[in-house]
This record gives structure tokens, sequence and C-alpha cells, in this order.
């Protein structure tokens, strides 16, 4: 194969640039950019000798595009680059298979950005002046340290640098797809080195931690140490595409924007994207309702005291086993742009929120994101969220309700941004429900968390003839036809949907919705008991978020009356399975809050207080005695031992003597 010298690739990017890309280098410099963009199979197309050069010499290959690229009559700068993108699968190397064969290649690698370092200034080449004589010289700097000519014509070897010329560089490290491994494989990872206009602060917002990007440029490498015969790789990179990033991020035509306001306008867009979530899982339509609504979220609003109140709606699934809550986690993790999904059990505090690593090139300490900073303007789908620590868990209270994580470990004070919405599941804590329990006693998360989660579904796994036939189906047939799927909205189509609407649709809560949702909220509020309370102010800012998010899922720039009466809809399913104290029928909000009814805490009392009562010289009190007051009170006996029992489990009771209850 006979590969063209230098000058001859020279030429042909000219022509290149005059013939088949002169409007794109034309509308690059009206906008004021450092660089074109160059579609890596138009180039071939053109000339395949021309990317074979750039392949095998990228340095000269990519000289010479810059050098081709000059000619063209609109280029005024010297500095104007030339970067490529989209070039062939086939090209294409996993992080897991880069070799020393790969060094000094022009390549494709994909992976999501785990660290970006801070932008800093790196000297290019610099100008050294002679002690002695006073004679000139540049020297190009290729090493990370500044180094001066060996000797000037004078004999001196002493020298002052007097010039430097700067650039602007960034260390960004990789990490490879989990899907691109095998096993029990460690993620491979690459550091790339970013320049030029790779680092303006324009370009700055696509490599942000957690997307998935592909970049395309020069292998090359580094000793591991000074005089090191082992050498690591990294990239040079030539240009960083997303393909992978945050809804607002999603760049549409002007035909697919028109293609989307048309669907909107169907009646029933609503229920269409409702039955396009998770299309391969049987039933469970009003917990695809709320995942629908929660990732399209409410609007994030920031008063002028700069109070803020967060837009994204936390969902939480207890289920029984085999009842598809993972799937429905895998699957909004893969539909929401920059989805996380992890395991509780396998998840850590730091592995969640921030964790402190030190740097290996500088050995400063630098912070890396957790999952839910990485899933920052997207979602985190955390399973078995009841097997995590209670210590682990406790790290999402402020992601949740402050979205953002504030870290104060090894000299570094930061504040992360972590507007993440978080959907969880979890187990009973039994494996299985039982119908005689309150639900939320069931639930073991802890009460603080549990009440951050604006909505909570229980899953239940309920024998049903006519059901379980259609369930029985619908998995034979995912197995027959893994392929065919129910879904009326594609999931490529639904993501752009998603992303129009969150990018361009800010509903605005409309009186007759606020009139309908606070009528909701004053009548449910007076239907308490006295001492119970069946909603919180927060259940009303979950009302808002529900209702926004409808709005927003029918592109509709007024959350009106129908919006409202879904969100209450909703909620009140919710409330019916979580919130209801089974004993009186009513609803209390202090179940999920702290984990007991007002009925409940009203025996709790009572029980406290005959304790006293019928405390002896010794401060003890028989249990028989107390047992037989409490029935007198109408507290029936098994219900009485079960709240000494209770008391005795969380420290305020203990037996002194068998048969004797005393108060710590």
């Amino acid at each position: 194969m006979v590969i063209m010298d230098y000058g001859e690739a020279v030429t042909e990017f000219e022509e290149f640039f005059s013939e088949r890309y002169f409007q794109e280098v034309v509308e690059a410099a009206k906008d004021g950019r450092d660089s074109v963009v160059v579609e890596f199979e138009k180039l071939d197309m053109f000339s395949f000798e021309l990317t074979d050069y750039l392949r095998e010499n990228p340095v000269s290959g990519v000289d010479a595009a810059e050098e081709g690229v000059q000619s063209h009559e609109q280029v005024t700068g010297e500095d104007f680059s030339v970067r490529f993108v989209n070039m062939p699968e086939e090209d294409q190397v996993l992080l897991k298979n880069l070799r020393s064969e790969h060094i000094g290649k022009f390549i494709p690698v994909e992976g999501m950005i785990k660290r970006a370092s801070q932008v800093k200034p790196e000297v290019v080449s610099a100008i050294f002046e002679c002690t002695a004589c006073g004679d000139r010289y540049e020297k190009e700097q290729d090493s990370s340290e500044l180094k001066s000519p060996y000797k000037c014509d004078c004999g001196s070897k002493k020298f002052d640098a007097i010039e430097k010329n700067m650039t602007d560089t960034q260390m960004v490290t990789l990490e490879e797809d989990p899907e691109s491994r095998e096993g029990s494989e460690q993620p491979s990872s690459l550091s790339v080195r970013l320049e030029g206009d790779l680092v303006d602060p324009d370009f700055q917002k696509k490599i942000v931690p957690g997307n998935v990007v592909e970049v395309t440029g020069i292998m090359r490498e580094r000793p591991l140490k000074k005089n090191s015969k082992k050498f690591d790789i990294y990239m040079e990179a030539n240009h960083v595409e997303p393909t992978q990033q945050e809804f607002e991020e999603f760049e549409l035509s002007g035909d697919e924007a028109e293609e989307i306001r048309a669907m909107a306008e169907e009646g029933n867009i609503y229920e269409r994207i409702v039955n396009s979530i998770a299309p391969s899982i049987f039933g469970h339509d009003r917990i695809k309702e709320a995942i629908a609504l929660q990732i399209f979220g409410g609007v994030k609003k920031t008063r002028e005291d700069g109070v803020k109140s967060r837009g994204d709606l936390h969902l939480l699934l207890i289920g029984e086993p085999g009842t598809g809550k993972s799937q429905m986690l895998k699957f909004t993790g893969e539909l929401a742009p920059k989805g996380r999904y992890v395991v509780g059990k396998s998840s850590t505090g730091a592995g969640l929120t921030a964790s402190v690593v030190k740097e290996e090139s500088t050995g400063e300490f630098s912070l890396e994101a957790g999952a839910v900073v990485l899933a920052n303007k997207g979602m985190a789908a955390i399973d078995e969220i009841d097997k995590m620590a209670a210590e682990d868990r406790s790290s999402l209270h402020e992601a949740m309700e402050q979205q953002q994580i504030s870290v104060s470990k090894a000299n570094i004070q930061a504040t992360l941004n972590a507007e993440t919405s978080i959907l969880a599941a979890g187990n009973p804590k039994f494996g299985r429900f039982d119908p005689y329990e309150p639900i939320p006693e069931q639930i073991n998360i802890g009460d603080t968390l549990l009440s951050r989660f604006d909505m909570i579904f229980p899953v239940l796994d309920e024998p049903d003839e006519e059901k379980d036939k259609e369930l029985a189906g619908t998995i034979l047939q995912n197995h027959i036809d893994p392929e065919d799927t129910d879904a009326e909205i594609q999931q490529e189509e639904l993501r752009k949907y998603i992303a129009y609407a969150k990018k361009n649709v800010r509903p605005q809560l409309t009186e007759e919705a606020s009139q309908k949702i606070q009528e909701f909220y004053v009548n449910m509020r007076s239907k308490g008991d006295e001492g119970s309370v069946p909603i919180t102010a927060r259940q009303l800012e979950a009302l808002i978020r529900i209702s926004e998010a409808a709005a927003r899922a029918q592109l509709k720039e007024e959350v009106d009356v129908s919006d409202a009466e879904k969100a209450i809809d909703l909620l009140t399913y919710c409330l019916k399975q979580v919130g209801m104290d089974p004993e009186t029928g009513d609803f209390d909000i202090d179940i999920i809050e702290s984990g007991v009814s007002n009925s409940q805490r009203n025996r709790l009392q009572t029980i406290k207080q005959l304790i006293d009562t019928l405390a002896g010289d010794d401060d003890s009190a028989e249990i028989e005695e107390v047992l037989e007051h409490a029935q007198e009170d109408g507290i029936e006996e098994d219900k009485a031992e079960e709240i000494i029992e209770k008391l005795k489990r969380e420290g305020e009771l203990f037996e002194p003597q068998q048969g004797h209850i005393q108060k710590i």
C-alpha cells in the first residue's frame, strides 16, 4: 500500500476544504469558532488514501489538515484547528483492548467521564536567553519539566526563560462502559488530554462527569517514573463528542421538534407515554404513570431570598420478590440519559455521593463524584435500598431534599450539585407483606428518608387467576419474541420527546389548578382525628411537582385543573396504600413521617403512664397488672404486649426481674 507524503496530504486537504467542506468552514468562521468539525465518512468518500494517512501518521495528518484549511479564504487566524468525528465502528477500540500497537495511531474510543481535572495552562514552547552573551533560543516543550537548550554558541550552559507560549489543558479520566466488560473484569480507564478550544468554557458543558463520550485522538505514551522502562498510555484528544448527556443538552433538529409538537397535539399523548414505560412488564399501570411523571419532572424554582424548591420527584417501590421492580428500575435508568443503576448492598455512602481520591500524577487530593452526583440532571435508580447500611442510606438525605452534596474531607470543602431524581426499590422486612400490619412498619428504611419520597408504592404479588394468565402470557411472549415490544412510542423517540419537554416547557400553575390543590389539602387536613395529621406541607409540594410534570408531559405551558386532578388521584392512591391507619381507616401521614400512627402513639402514652402509676418503691411495675389496666382502658392484651416489646426493643423499658417492667 502506497502512503502519500506530507505535501500531497496538504494539497488533498486544500482541495477537500475548497470543494467538499467549503460551507462548513464558512459557518465555523462566521460563528467565531476556532475549529471546524469534519465528518470522517465524508473525508473517506473524498479520498480513502487521505484517511489512511491520518490513521497511520496522525501528527502529520492533523498538521496537514490544519495547513490545508489555512488556504480557505474565510480562515484568518493561524490557530484554526480541524477536528474529526464519527470514525467507522470497526476503528473503535475498547479501553480494555488498548495495547502498545495503538501508540501513535489515530483511533476513536468511548467511555464515561469519571473525573475531570481543573483547566490549567501549560507551556508549549519557550524562548531562553543566554545569561553570558544574551543570545536567544526557542525550544519546544514536550515533557513535564521545563527544559532549556543544552549549550549556547558562546559555551555557556546557563539560560533564563524570558517568554513562554502557553495553551490551556485539562486531563479527563474515561471509564469503560459496563456492557463491554465480561465476568469479573475490572473497569479499564484511560487518561485523555484536552487542549485548545476543547477546554473553552462553552465546550466544557460537554465535559461533565457522568456524560458518555466518544473521543477521537492520538495514542501517546509516557514513562510511569523517571527513566522507567514501563510506560503508561494516554490519549491526545482531537475531538470529544457526547453520545449520552443531560436531557437539556440534547440537540434536536427543526423537523424533530416539529414532529414532537405534532405528537403532543394528539389527544391521547399522556396515555401513550405511560404505555411506553417498561412495556415488556405486565400491569403496574399506576407505577408506570408515576415513573413517566418522574422522568419529566416538575419545575425547579429559586425564590428571591435564595430558597430553592426542587422540581425532581422521588419514588419508592416496596415490593415482594418477582414483581418486576428491578426491571422497571433498569428500564428507567437506561431511558434517562445520565441514568445510574446501583444496588444498595454493594453501595457505600461515598460511592453514592462523593469520595476524596489522591491524583496519581500530581499527588493532590481531588473529589470523585458518586452515582447520585454523576446522575446530576438525570436519574439514579437504587435497587435493594433496604439492604444498605443505615449510615450509608443517611448520605442520601441532603441529596434528596437540598439536591446537593457537601464534602469536608482532606482539606477539601466543596458542594456538588445533585439535581437527581431518585427511583428506589426494596423488599418488605420479611420478604412478603403482612396484611395485618401497616405497610410503613414493614419498610426497613428509616422514617426520615421515607418521608422524603414524593410517592411510595407497595407492589403486591396476590394470586388472581385472570391476571396470572395475562402475566404468564406476557412473560412467555417476551421469551418467544424478545424483539417485539408493545411500546406506543419507541425508546429513542420518547427520549427526544422528554428532552424537548424538559428543555422548552416550564409550566406555570394556574389559579384554577392552585384552587383545586388547595381545596384537596385543606379538606384532607380537616379530616384528621384529634392528634392525627392526615397530610403535611411535604405532600402539598409533591402535588405541585406532580401536576407540573403532568402538564410538561403534554407540552402545556400552564398547569390546569386536569393536571391537578391527575396529581391528586395519584397521591391519594399512594396514601391509601401506605398512609392509612388500618385501625381507624383514616389517613395519617405520621405513619410515613415517624413510623407510628396516632392511634399507636396514644396507646404508647397510655402504657407509659400506667407503668408510672403502678410502679412500686423499686420503680418497677408487674407486667400482668399493666396488661389488666390496659384492657380496662380499651387496649387489647396482645396489642399491649406488642407495645411493651416495642418499647423494650427501642431501649425505653427493661425487665429488672422476671414479670416486672421498668422505665429507663
